[in-house]
């Protein structure tokens, strides 16, 4: 009797993995957060902000048809993409910007590089960005843009990869001189006004909270890769149970958005860790 029931409860778990890897891993959820700030201008109260990472280079239907129509739903004022949306092993860089094309040509989009963008071939990676910027999207690397509505205006900061690396074994030494090194290589941030940060590793919370900034999306963690329930598994760090895996933390005035993304990179499965996108509504 124990022997069937040990079986059983196999078959069961066996089954429940098949439909999570098969089935789970293939449907997208919209992960909703409202993010108060009385630094969030009278103008972008209920402004809608939808947040993309680590998209790996996966598809949702024909056309990406999937995630548009997701998006159109949400009707964003703006997108931001928070790295790793095109995957370093992929040479059809064209085929999948135009997939995202007229996402990219509605609605205001504002993207960072990840890990995966940096280690594409040099002449693919340039031309990449270039492609990008052709087609409208604001491509930030250790830059800022203002997005104004009427004469208000929030501020939109980014760090590209490597200057939001982690140093694998950080001291507070260490802490202290990338904290410096992230401030040199962004623009002075005006503390006043309301400042999002694109940022790609969401490890560095800590770090990026040092910066002055209101608000962060990130991802590269992809939600531990096998969650149960509030907890993830695993880092690309390899790192068990890493501390800013998903969801909204903060710490003091800050916050920040992390997404388990829409795709994986090494590890090809997730557990009970469904792709998403991420909807943000700020309220002033």
């Amino acid at each position: 009797m124990t022997i069937l029931i040990i079986l059983v409860v196999f078959i069961l778990l066996a089954f429940l993995g098949y439909i999570e890897v098969k089935v789970s891993n293939n449907l997208v959820k919209v992960k909703k957060y409202t993010v108060k700030n009385s630094k969030i201008p009278s103008n972008f109260n209920n402004f809608k902000i939808v947040h993309i990472t680590d998209v790996h280079s996966k598809i949702y239907g024909e056309n990406n048809s999937k995630i548009k129509e997701l998006i159109d739903k949400i009707n964003p004022n703006i997108i931001v993409m928070s790295g790793d949306i095109i995957d370093q092993r992929t040479g059809k860089v064209r085929d999948f910007i135009q997939m995202y094309e007229d996402i990219y040509r509605k609605y205001p989009t504002f993207y960072s590089i990840g890990n995966h963008e940096r280690k594409l071939k040099y002449s693919l990676y340039k031309s990449y960005l270039q492609q990008l910027r052709e087609i409208g999207v604001h491509v930030l690397l250790n830059e800022k843009e203002n997005f104004n509505i009427g004469e208000q205006y929030i501020v939109i900061n980014a760090l590209k990869f490597r200057a939001n690396m982690q140093p694998k074994v950080l001291t507070e030494e260490k802490f202290e001189k990338q904290v410096r090194f992230m401030k040199d290589k962004l623009e002075p941030i005006d503390k006043i006004k309301f400042n999002i940060l694109i940022a790609h590793d969401a490890e560095n919370f800590k770090m990026y909270e040092k910066l002055g900034v209101d608000l962060i999306f990130s991802g590269h963690i992809h939600g531990g890769i096998v969650r149960f329930g509030k907890i993830g598994l695993l880092s690309p760090r390899r790192k068990l149970f890493p501390k800013y895996a998903y969801g909204k933390n903060k710490i003091n005035n800050t916050v920040m958005i992390t997404s388990s993304g829409l795709g994986s990179a090494s590890v090809k499965t997730r557990l009970f860790n469904r792709p998403e996108i991420v909807e943000v509504t700020l309220k002033s």
